[in-house]
């Protein structure tokens, strides 16, 4: 027998018994949906961490202090003369709260002179930034800048914030940052950005929540942070972006690898779904088995006619399944965005977007992190070939069982 007279038995096979055969193209699509919404999004994350991380540049290096240690301006000075160090910028971060039409609204403040040393490319919707001077200039977040419905901020417009024992401060806006989603060191859309000198004076601090090291080149980033942990010991931590990247890759791919290993489950049991559904069909066929083999059918023809339409099964189930997997993850992602943008502030639990700040602590330091799936051409074809040899290695069994019928048998058992 041709191939052509192989898959049209197969196929005459299959829409003979069309509920069967429905149940078990059924279960591949329910498999391959999940398995491709799953790699989507964990390849969204992924790729959004990863893309955050990467935009504070790779001659960064990140410092924080231990327990019980404090980073003050002779930390600062002492890491500035070594060598390779182009600059060393203070961070220090605190909460505040800002009414909006009676409605309070948490918010984080930040005190860096050089914006970019924590957020990477500075965008702006408006305004411009503040100057590294001491001034009650603020440069504020997308969600600061429209807490509620119908109430905005704009460059000029005056916010106060309230400080923690009652003290409350008043701030010229003079920039709004554009919607940035996430970022590793602070949640930029809820946070309003000071100069150093100005947020050390109304947060009362002394020493620094943190420590960005710019080098020079690439190279001198190491050895940089190899001779500050040479100075410091166990007093300081220090991180740099690449270490930060190889970590959030570690887990990022364990993560993702677990949810697929749990979304792979559906595959399984669909594949025994086909294994259960294709013996019965065996049986419920013997009579036609054995007119086959009387036609002159072989054990080998009879064979491919079995594996045929199980294979028939995984690319009609696991075209189908990734279509849904494609409509459900543009569906979970329009709710999404829809969800997040009819919340730009959560009365109790701070705003959405962007990652954890390292220096952050209380109420406004954990946020709901944004990011788009992404849905590559690779993992459609992972899925794919994944339902195909699925489907097969399911129905081979079957397929054997049927192709070890004889004539007399079929004749016996019918």
């Amino acid at each position: 027998m041709n191939l052509f007279d192989i898959l049209w038995l197969s196929y005459k096979g299959l829409i003979s018994r069309k509920a069967i055969a429905i149940l078990a193209i059924i279960s591949v699509i329910i498999g391959v949906a999940s398995v491709t919404t799953l790699v989507a999004f964990t390849q969204g994350v992924s790729q959004s961490i990863l893309s955050a991380v990467e935009s504070l540049g790779p001659k960064t290096i990140l410092i924080f202090p231990s327990r019980g240690s404090l980073l003050t301006q002779a930390t600062v000075a002492t890491i500035e003369s070594l060598p390779g160090v182009e600059a060393v910028y203070g961070v220090v971060s605190g909460f505040g709260t800002i009414n909006v039409e009676g409605q309070p609204i948490d918010v984080t403040i930040i005190g860096i002179n050089n914006l970019s040393a924590i957020l990477g490319q500075v965008l702006l919707e408006s305004g411009s930034t503040y100057p590294p001077i001491t001034s009650p200039e603020a440069v504020i977040g997308s969600e600061v800048a429209n807490p509620v419905p119908g109430v905005y901020f704009s460059p000029g417009s005056e916010i106060t914030v309230q400080i923690s024992r009652g003290n409350s401060v008043n701030l010229e806006v003079v920039g709004i940052l554009s919607p940035s989603g996430a970022n590793p060191l602070s949640n930029s859309e809820t946070s309003i950005f000071i100069p150093l000198g100005e947020a050390m004076a109304i947060l009362n601090k002394t020493s620094y929540n943190e420590l960005v090291v710019e080098a020079q080149s690439v190279n001198d980033v190491n050895t940089i942070a190899t001779i500050i942990e040479d100075i410091y010991g166990s007093q300081l931590n220090v991180i740099t972006v690449q270490q930060l990247i190889n970590t959030v890759s570690t887990i990022t791919s364990g993560f993702s690898f677990l949810l697929i290993a749990v979304a792979s489950i559906s595959l399984f049991v669909g594949a025994v779904g086909i294994m259960a559904i294709m013996l019965s069909r065996v049986y419920q066929r013997i009579r036609e088995i054995g007119i086959m083999k009387t036609l002159g059918l072989t054990t080998r023809d009879v064979l491919l006619v079995f594996m045929s339409e199980a294979g028939i099964i995984g690319v009609i189930g696991g075209l189908i399944g990734i279509v849904a997997g494609l409509i459900s993850t543009s569906f979970v992602d329009i709710l999404s965005s829809i969800s997040s943008q009819s919340s730009n502030n959560i009365g109790e639990g701070g705003f959405r977007g962007g990652l954890i700040a390292p220096f952050s602590r209380g109420r406004a330091a954990g946020t709901l992190f944004s990011f788009k799936p992404i849905i590559s051409v690779e993992a459609i074809v992972i899925a794919l070939i994944v339902a195909i040899v699925v489907s097969l290695i399911a129905g081979l069994y079957p397929a054997w069982k049927a192709s070890k019928l004889t004539v007399i048998d079929a004749i016996r058992r019918e």
